[in-house]
């Protein structure tokens, strides 16, 4: 009875020994800034730039079909006095079209510019998630999480400078 004690004793202590040594080697738990990652990607900027110079296009062409409804407003408002009902009525529907016109050039701008962001930074959030595979593959560990859904910290590694370096 004694050396069956003993035998489960030691065995027990065996287990603890090798659970501890498992869990010693085993990271579970890492976190990364993704934005950051992205963000340090060399073709960012150039995006950015494209982005913003496409944005600045539409601004401006927005801008100009603005000011020409403005300008056919004001004269329709100085000038409708003048003018005879059935001018009235052709001028009222002129600036009802360029209204309509320009309310579809804004939602197609706004639709147009999401769609070239996606396709400009779909990519780079590709390749620096491909990186922070590798890297957490590399290190060991089983789960990433993101930065800004970490909550609390105790023990996990932040592997954010590694991953910056593997997408350069």
């Amino acid at each position: 009875m004694k050396l069956r004690v003993l035998f489960a004793s030691l065995f027990a202590v065996m287990l603890m020994g090798l659970s501890t040594e498992g869990t010693a080697q085993t990271k579970i738990f890492a976190y990364a800034d993704l934005d950051s990652v992205v963000r340090s990607i060399p073709e960012f900027e150039t995006k950015m730039k494209e982005l913003e110079s496409y944005q600045n296009q539409l601004y401006a062409s927005m801008q100009q079909q603005q000011q020409e409804f403005q300008t056919k407003y004001a004269d329709f408002q100085q000038n409708q006095q003048n003018w005879l009902p059935e001018i009235i009525q052709q001028k009222a529907q002129e600036l009802e079209l360029l209204q309509r016109n320009l309310q579809e050039f804004q939602q197609n701008a706004q639709q147009n510019l999401q769609k070239r962001q996606f396709e400009a930074f779909t990519p780079l959030q590709d390749r620096a998630r491909a990186a922070l595979a590798e890297v957490a593959k590399a290190k060991g560990y089983q789960y990433v999480i993101p930065l800004d859904m970490l909550l609390y910290n105790d023990g996990a590694d932040d592997i954010t400078a590694s991953v910056i370096e593997k997408v350069k």
